[in-house]
């Protein structure tokens, strides 16, 4: 049996293998290659499959017309997964979304951290603020500060990959040197690497760095090549991760970089499990619960932190809503456990409790949100109750299901909204 499950993830992750970092001293770039590590396969919860988008290639939608607040409480809320022996259906990932970007924004960047200069601690930090910069702006600051330094984003590139190597228990120093920038980055490679294949690639970006004082145009892999501003981009989502989760994530996914959209798509709004907003007061779902401590400090905080720098509110619910999915794992129980704080403290929750703390960062910023009840089949064919969140943005209610890392702000595509039975919608949830 275990044979067989490696061989099924090695089929899964098959791209994820073969990398190199291009010598491009002249016109003409040269790569080194570099066999496949047999460990890449691993994991099978390092790469999943979107089996829910229909023939046309468009995700199906469904729910009824939701029913009014707080009609048809529910006594219980059945499994929301496909097996209570699945623990999540989030894989514990550092997605990257990258593309070649012509440039820096020839700004400095001040990340967090204190003043004691450069350590593990102010390292993650910087590459938190990072990575928000880059989501925020679609484009590189020229300098970051780290505790009381102020590095160019060559020199922080060289930090983050010894910092990564660092943790992953690979022998690096964290000290500063000084790193020329890629004269012309290129490449716009978009894939997923398994962690012993970005492991790997940062070992050979240092390499280079070491033979010729300056960060490459572009280092080849299998996915193709991941330009400099990618690279940077991947490294701070990964460290990003760690300084969220403790540890580093199975794989990351690389692909294109762009700013955070200011307004929702407007393909979001006809889906199935999106409805519109009727004109009534929202008061109530601005307001705190017993399980929906807005007003909890450690609620606003974090709130506050996720939106920082954004002002429209589709950003800051994306914001909010990527968090929650990227950072809270999945537990199986029934009902109510943990409400918004203690999920947010203990890292897990199930479907309820993932929605408390949603909802409770939403109103803490400012936002309106609820509470969904419904029985949903799931991709395996198992049919569950469940539970999700919706914000208003606009005119529109936008699903917020953050138990699953195949979903998006306002797209669900980890049960079929075609069929789903919406029990009701909720301002306080009643269980």
């Amino acid at each position: 049996m275990r044979l067989v499950c490696m061989l099924t993830a090695c089929i899964l992750l098959m791209n994820t293998a073969g990398y190199a970092v291009a010598a491009d001293d002249t016109a003409f770039e040269s790569e080194v290659g570099c066999e496949k590590s047999p460990d890449q396969c691993s994991s099978l919860n390092e790469s999943y499959s979107e089996d829910m988008v229909d023939s046309d290639g468009t995700l199906p939608s469904g729910a009824d017309q939701l029913s009014a607040d707080n009609t048809e409480p529910p006594v219980s809320v059945d499994r929301e997964v496909d097996t209570p022996n699945n623990t999540t259906d989030k894989p514990e990932v550092a997605d990257a979304d990258m593309a070649n970007v012509s440039g820096n924004s020839g700004s400095h960047f001040q990340a967090a951290g204190d003043n004691s200069g450069v350590n593990h601690a102010n390292t993650l930090s910087a590459a938190v603020d990072l990575k928000k910069y880059i989501e925020t702006y679609g484009k590189l600051p020229s300098t970051v500060s780290v505790g009381s330094q102020k590095l160019t984003i060559a020199q922080f590139l060289d930090l983050m990959l010894k910092d990564l190597l660092k943790t992953a228990g690979k022998s690096a120093s964290l000290t500063v040197r000084s790193v020329k920038a890629a004269p012309n980055p290129s490449g716009s490679a978009a894939g997923q690497l398994s962690r012993s294949a970005y492991i790997k690639l940062a070992e050979n970006v240092l390499k280079f760095i070491n033979s010729n004082g300056r960060a490459p145009n572009y280092a080849s892999s299998s996915i193709g090549r991941i330009s400099f501003d990618n690279l940077i981009y991947a490294v701070s989502r990964i460290l990003a991760f760690h300084a969220d989760n403790g540890r580093l994530p199975n794989y990351v996914t690389v692909k294109k970089i762009s700013a955070a959209p200011a307004s929702p798509p407007s393909s979001l709004k006809n889906r199935r499990e999106n409805d519109p907003y009727s004109g009534e007061s929202t008061s109530r779902y601005l307001s705190a619960t017993a399980n929906c401590q807005v007003n909890d400090t450690a609620i606003r905080s974090l709130a506050a932190s996720l939106t920082s720098g954004l002002t429209s509110a589709w950003d800051k619910a994306t914001a909010i809503f990527n968090w929650v999915r990227d950072s809270i794992s999945y537990s199986f129980y029934y009902n109510t456990r943990y409400g918004a704080t203690g999920t947010l403290k203990t890292r897990t929750g199930n479907c309820v409790d993932h929605s408390h703390l949603l909802v409770a960062l939403f109103r803490a910023a400012g936002l309106a949100a609820r509470y969904v009840h419904g029985t949903c089949t799931f991709t395996s064919g198992n049919t569950y109750g469940h539970v999700w969140a919706q914000v208003l943005v606009g005119d529109t209610w936008y699903a917020a299901d953050a138990t699953s890392s195949r979903n998006s702000l306002g797209a669900v595509s980890s049960w079929n909204t075609a069929t789903a039975k919406i029990k009701g919608t909720y301002a306080s949830l009643p269980f």
